[in-house]
């Protein structure tokens, strides 16, 4: 009976044990549960019962400053219980944030600073917290700590990619400094970058930007980069279009296909591959005057060519160049394919060759009119002592005359008078 009897206290131990236990969950819970409904309240007051019911959580804390802060409270009441919540969880970046935002606000920009830096550290990798952090040094003129928060934004921020160029680009002007502080070394950053240049005519950043991107030795692919040729070229950087090219072609295995040869200058001359619309390839648009498209049904040679319909309005020409890089007084032979259906005009389209940058002419074929089968038009010509670029092109002289019908075109082909 003994026995029984220590086992019966036992018992009701154990249940009075469970019982102030679960009482004590429950109670914990209801007050957290209070304490959120209160703070959820966005009121002064309500906050600071839900900190009087859970004194070390670190959020009403926050809630707290935020509220005194919006209700005209004094800053510095604000910027305490900031501190507060920062001392109970340091590792929270937004509250070191709301800390920086008081500190602005009282004209306090050291602890500001260091609070963004503590809010960079807590959380080192979210591009919101350095942007934040990143524009308060640059406006300090640190230069060199803005650009290493700038960083982090561009190594995880997509969207932010061009303001945050634009930024530092404003900041720095110095395309060196930029990609030793501010770019990953991530290829389609420095892509970003130099198209950035490009569109700001900044033609040695550029090359600089490439050479860099170059000697990342990542793939990447060659449309992003084709419009730093069309800066090249308009800057007269003819060798380094040139090298370019040739670098690009390394990188991208697909442009290959797009070299030139002692063969045939011309790329891509028969259109048996797609038309790249920069670089060193065609250049070309389609304009409701004169449309371009590929014709693999009727051709000269190979697979494709290409036809241009002039739908009867006054029109230069078709809108497509190839730039062709060449050597001074050297001589070339030139030919090239057409056929016509039914042009209808007074002056009909032409090959034409000139220099690049003085427009001096080197080839003008005859107008071709009417309906005509396949035909190859020849040329021979000397460039000037200046001469390193070629245009060649279908041109109409005189261009103003209606013209209507139907062009082809194909095998196009350039070499040294000597090949």
């Amino acid at each position: 009976m003994q026995i029984e009897l220590r086992s019966r206290v036992g018992r009701f131990a154990f249940a009075a044990v469970c019982l102030v236990g679960v009482a004590l969950y429950v109670g914990l819970a209801l007050r957290a549960f209070l304490a959120a409904h209160l703070a959820a309240k966005l009121e002064v007051s309500k906050t600071l019962k839900a900190i009087q019911l859970e004194p070390g959580n670190a959020e009403y804390r926050d809630f707290l400053g935020r509220n005194l802060a919006l209700s005209g409270s004094t800053l510095d009441e604000a910027i305490s219980n900031y501190r507060t919540a920062v001392e109970l969880n340091r590792y929270e970046a937004r509250y070191w944030l709301d800390l920086a935002g008081a500190y602005q606000f009282a004209g306090r920009t050291e602890e500001q600073g260091d609070s963004l830096e503590r809010a960079a550290q807590a959380d080192p990798t979210t591009p919101h917290v350095a942007w934040e952090a990143g524009n308060f040094f640059l406006v300090r003129g640190d230069r060199e700590k803005a650009l290493r928060y700038f960083r982090v934004v561009l190594a995880n921020d997509p969207e932010a990619v061009d303001s945050t160029l634009k930024l530092c680009w404003r900041a720095a002007g110095n395309a060196t400094e930029i990609l030793d502080q501010a770019l990953p070394p991530r290829a389609d950053l420095y892509l970003s970058f130099l198209q950035f240049l490009v569109t700001r005519q900044e033609a040695t950043a550029a090359e600089n930007v490439w050479d860099r991107l170059i000697g990342l030795r990542q793939a990447f692919p060659a449309k992003p980069a084709l419009p730093y040729f069309q800066l090249l070229i308009a800057k007269q950087e003819v060798l380094a279009a040139k090298s370019a090219w040739q670098q690009l072609s390394s990188e991208d295995p697909s442009l290959q296909k797009y070299l030139p040869s002692n063969e045939n200058l011309v790329i891509n001359g028969g259109f048996e591959e797609n038309m790249l619309n920069g670089g060193f390839d065609w250049w070309y648009q389609s304009l409701p005057q004169a449309a371009l498209a590929i014709d693999t049904s009727d051709v000269h040679s190979g697979t494709r060519s290409l036809s241009v319909t002039f739908d009867g309005h006054s029109v230069p020409g078709p809108a497509l160049v190839q730039f062709i890089p060449a050597k001074p007084n050297t001589s070339y032979k030139f030919s090239a394919a057409c056929r016509t259906e039914n042009i209808d005009t007074a002056s009909g389209p032409r090959f034409a060759i000139v220099d690049a940058y003085t427009n001096s002419s080197y080839v003008l074929t005859d107008d071709t009119l009417g309906t005509t089968p396949w035909r190859l038009q020849q040329a021979s010509f000397q460039t000037g002592p200046s001469t390193n670029l070629l245009v060649l092109k279908v041109a109409r002289d005189p261009a103003t005359p209606l013209i209507r019908g139907k062009l082809w075109i194909d095998d196009f082909k350039l070499v040294e008078a000597n090949n």
